[in-house]
């Protein structure tokens, strides 16, 4: 229904604030504004518009335009950079616990008192810490994908289908699912 016919990345100031946006100039009548979850702004325009129609429009609607930024920006909280140190917190089913980095007999994971103890049998670095925790992650998401599925397979059981592939495979396995991966 709409042809694309021009594409520019413009910016308008209001206040202190500058608003950023991707104008389309699409065949239609009139000018749409949207702002989307990931803080973008598109304006799609009429084919004839002026540049300086538009940019008034949007600073008509800027008050809307950024209340709508600051509406999404709750959405979107920022997960500082993960450095695997002593006392870092890390999130596992909505909890945060801290990480307690040791070295040991054997490299592991255990969850307990509100720390993810992680064994090293050498130093423990960041970059193993990461390592065996990234593992044990996998390895507790196959376990809540399965019971998960468990769980809402129940529902489909008195219908003629057959169980999902991947997620018979491998709970028969018991081995964490890959992706790509192909069970036989």
């Amino acid at each position: 229904m709409e042809a694309l016919i021009h594409y520019n990345q413009l910016s308008v100031v209001y206040g202190r604030k500058t608003i950023d946006f991707s104008l389309l100039y699409c065949d239609r009548k009139t000018m749409e504004i949207a702002v989307l979850p990931d803080s973008t702004v598109i304006v799609k325009a009429p084919v004839q518009s002026d540049i300086a129609l538009i940019e008034k429009k949007i600073r008509k609607q800027a008050r809307w335009i950024l209340r709508q930024l600051n509406y999404f920006k709750q959405f979107n909280p920022k997960t500082p950079d993960r450095c695997y140190v002593n006392g870092e917190t890390h999130l596992y089913l909505g909890k945060q616990y801290r990480l307690k980095l040791v070295e040991g007999p054997e490299n592991s994971v255990k969850l307990s008192r509100g720390f993810f103890h992680i064994t090293c049998r050498s130093e423990p670095t960041p970059t193993a810490a990461e390592k065996l925790l990234k593992q044990w992650y996998s390895e507790k998401a196959q376990l809540q994908f399965v019971e998960s599925m468990d769980r809402c397979w129940q529902k489909f059981k008195g219908l003629d289908i057959g169980q999902p592939i991947h997620y018979a495979n491998a709970k028969k396995m018991g081995q964490p699912f890959r992706q790509g991966h192909s069970y036989p």
